[in-house]
């Protein structure tokens, strides 16, 4: 742990995280809100609060945490607009929000930053290019590795209609703390899916037709410590392969910064919508089987050896509840992720992305 700590910068992209390697990342975390003179709310995700190393956060002031159950849905707009509330009528002003948890947790302490400082309800934000103001300092301790959402602008939140994110550049995080000792008590089926969900977001960066060469140059660095860690048995927590993990983490927000993912990311958004308890990691591998026939870099065929590794089944979309009734539904919303598209297909995108294109692929899917 010593030498990621001391690590030299492994990413090009600039991003506008602080970027603290830590080896004691709960200590680091309190240590740096106490230099700072912070006032901080936690959003923390409840299953962590069972863990030894994460103790400390319930000596806080109980009015000064969120616990958040990331384990029965991702978050809603409903939840930060709960939790916003819940600040503003207790008149707590904190300066720093601090998210701590995975993808999830982070996009919901994001979401929560923002809001504080502007006066909509939060699915009023799910939309590129709208006029937000700066919010509350956001900051984020990552438990689980793999979503990047530790320093990307974008909150992702499930919505009244759809899931969306919000983007904004005043959503990355002023701070995020890299320890990837916190990930010890995570899940195997949590790690592993985390991680193709990287794998993925990686190889879509690396042959998108609208990156930029420091996003292309991470996004393959990303793609080779996935395939690293993915090829491997993960069974058992081990550090080194934590410390690859984490450095594909972060790769997968810088490269968000001169990057765009693709098809599987857009096609997991209608899967999503149609399924509330689809985990998004899991939503993007049921789209990426779906899309041999565009992706011919051998992707498919590696994401069933990756999924073998850890003896895990092929999973389907059937196995959430979505079946032919929800196509129409899912092709609606595939097909409004222009920027996706644009990203996989070049300019003429919408020459290829039809209606029937997408009720094709998403029947192939369902039909799995």
């Amino acid at each position: 742990m010593k030498g990621f700590a001391d690590s030299q910068k492994w990413w090009r992209a600039e991003v506008k995280s602080e970027i603290v390697l830590s080896e004691n990342g709960v200590d680091d975390l309190f240590g740096m809100l106490g230099d700072r003179k912070a006032r901080p709310f936690f959003i923390l995700d409840s299953a962590l609060a069972e863990q030894e190393k994460f103790k400390g956060f319930l000596k806080t002031d109980s009015e000064m945490m969120f616990l958040f159950n990331a384990t029965d849905s991702e978050p809603k707009t409903g939840d930060v607009d709960s939790v916003v509330k819940n600040v503003k009528d207790k008149s707590l002003n904190p300066d720093v929000i601090v998210g701590v948890g995975g993808g999830g947790t982070m996009d919901l302490a994001k979401a929560v930053g923002i809001c504080l400082k502007n006066p909509k309800p939060a699915a009023e934000y799910q939309k590129h290019s709208l006029d937000i103001e700066q919010g509350v300092d956001i900051w984020t301790v990552p438990t689980l590795s793999g979503t990047g959402a530790e320093i990307t602008p974008v909150a992702v939140l499930r919505g009244p209609g759809e899931k969306l994110g919000i983007n904004t550049r005043h959503a990355a995080p002023r701070v995020a703390i890299i320890d990837p000792r916190l990930s010890e008590g995570a899940e195997k089926i949590n790690r592993f899916f985390a991680m193709m969900d990287c794998y993925f977001h990686h190889y879509e960066i690396s042959v998108s037709k609208t990156s930029e060469e420091n996003a292309i140059l991470d996004s393959l660095d990303g793609l080779a410590l996935c395939r690293d860690v993915l090829s491997n048995d993960m069974s058992e927590y081990e550090l080194e392969t934590a410390v690859k993990s984490a450095k594909a983490s972060v790769l997968g927000g810088s490269d968000t910064t001169g990057g765009r993912v693709g098809a599987s990311h857009a096609l997991s958004c209608g899967l999503s919508n149609a399924s509330p308890h689809l985990p998004h990691s899991v939503a993007v591998t049921i789209s990426m089987l779906g899309l041999s026939d565009l992706y011919s870099g051998g992707v498919y065929e590696e994401t069933l050896r990756h999924l073998d590794a850890q003896k895990l089944p092929v999973p389907k979309a059937r196995y959430y509840g979505v079946g032919k009734p929800d196509i129409e539904k899912m092709t609606k919303t595939a097909l409004g992720m222009e920027k996706l598209w644009l990203s996989h297909f070049g300019e003429e995108w919408n020459e290829t992305v039809t209606e029937e294109f997408l009720r094709e692929i998403y029947s192939k899917i369902v039909a799995a």
